[in-house]
C-alpha cells in the first residue's frame, strides 16, 4: 500500500465529507467495552476497561440522484485505565544476570488507549428502492491514530523496576495504519418511521508503531473491521418541492451496537524500558459498545 498517495486520497475524500455534512450528518456517543491483548510485554492474556467514544458519521448517502453513494465516520476513542500485573517478565530468566528473577520485579501497569479513527467509503447501489431501503458495495479507505499511555500504577510498593532497571517510566506508544477495504451498506425501511441498517468494513492496514521513552519504531501490518447495526427513528419524513429541487428535511434519532477489531501482526514492544528480546505476537484491541445518535438530512 503506497501510504503518501493514500493519505492525499483520505484527505481529498474527507474534504468532500466535510462538504457534505453540511446537507447531513449525524452524531453518536457510545459506551462499551475495551479489550487489549498481545505486543505488549505482559499481555498474553486480555485486559479490559470501559470505553467511551463520539462519532460523527453519514452512514449512506447517494451522489445527487444517481446510485453511487459515500459513507463516513470520524470516531474518536478514550478508555478508562487497564492494569495489567506483567506475569510474562516475572517469571523470565533472562531479566537479569545469573537468572535472578525476584518475586514482585515489573509490577502492574496502567494502560490507557485513547485515538482517532477514519474511514471514508465510495460504493454503488447493487439494490436502490430509495434512500430508505438499498443494498450497496464500496471501497474504503481510511486512518488509525491510536496510542497507548503506559506507566507503572500506584498501588505498587516496590522500588526495583525503577531503581534497577530503569523501567516502567511513563511513556506513549503511538500507532499510525493506512486503511484500504471492502464496505458494506445497507437500509430496510419497516415503514414510514423506522429502519434497519447494518454497515460493515473489512480492510487491510499498514503503517507503524513507535514508542517516545525506547525512541524505536516498527513497521506494522495487519486487519481493521467494523461493524455497524441498529435502528433508525424518523418522526418526521415529507418531501417539499421547489421550482429547483425537492426539499427533503429529516431530523432523526439511531440506536445501535458496534464492533470494532484492529489487529496487528508479529509486534514485540517492550513498554517497561528493560531492553528485554521478546518472542513476537499479534496485537489486538477490540470494542464492542451501543450507541444512541442524533443526526438530520436536508436532502
Amino acid at each position: 500500500m503506497n501510504s503518501i498517495k493514500l493519505h492525499k486520497t483520505i484527505m481529498l475524500a474527507a474534504s468532500f465529507c466535510m462538504y457534505g455534512s453540511l446537507h447531513a450528518t449525524e452524531y453518536q456517543y457510545s459506551q462499551g467495552k475495551l479489550s487489549m491483548q498481545g505486543g505488549f510485554i505482559g499481555l498474553e492474556s486480555t485486559i479490559d476497561a470501559d470505553v467511551s467514544m463520539h462519532t460523527m458519521t453519514e452512514k449512506h448517502k447517494n451522489i445527487f440522484s444517481s446510485t453511487w453513494y459515500y459513507h463516513y465516520d470520524f470516531t474518536w476513542y478514550d478508555s478508562d485505565k487497564l492494569v495489567n500485573a506483567q506475569q510474562t517478565f516475572n517469571s523470565s530468566s533472562t531479566l537479569l544476570p545469573f537468572g535472578y528473577t525476584p518475586s514482585g520485579l515489573i509490577p502492574a501497569i496502567n494502560y490507557r488507549y485513547e485515538g482517532l479513527d477514519a474511514n471514508i467509503v465510495i460504493g454503488k447501489d447493487l439494490y436502490h428502492k430509495d434512500k430508505r431501503t438499498f443494498f450497496g458495495l464500496g471501497l474504503g479507505v481510511g486512518i488509525s491514530i491510536p496510542w497507548v499511555e503506559s506507566d507503572k500504577d500506584s498501588s505498587n510498593d516496590d522500588d526495583y523496576s525503577d531503581d534497577i532497571m530503569d523501567a516502567m517510566k511513563k511513556s506513549k506508544t503511538e500507532m499510525l495504519t493506512y486503511k484500504l477495504g471492502l464496505s458494506i451498506n445497507s437500509s430496510y425501511a419497516l415503514n414510514e418511521h423506522f429502519m434497519l441498517y447494518f454497515n460493515g468494513m473489512y480492510a487491510y492496514q499498514n503503517g507503524s508503531m513507535e514508542n517516545d521513552y525506547l525512541k524505536s519504531e516498527l513497521n506494522v501490518d495487519g486487519i481493521f473491521q467494523q461493524y455497524d447495526a441498529g435502528i433508525k427513528l424518523q418522526p418526521f419524513a415529507k418531501d417539499y418541492e421547489t421550482k429547483y429541487m425537492t426539499l427533503s428535511p429529516r431530523i432523526y434519532a439511531s440506536f445501535g451496537y458496534r464492533y470494532v477489531s484492529w489487529k496487528l501482526k508479529d509486534v514485540a514492544f517492550d513498554v517497561t524500558g528493560a531492553g528485554v528480546a521478546l518472542p513476537k505476537s499479534d496485537f489486538e484491541s477490540e470494542t464492542s459498545s451501543l450507541y444512541v445518535g442524533f443526526g438530520y438530512d436536508f436532502f
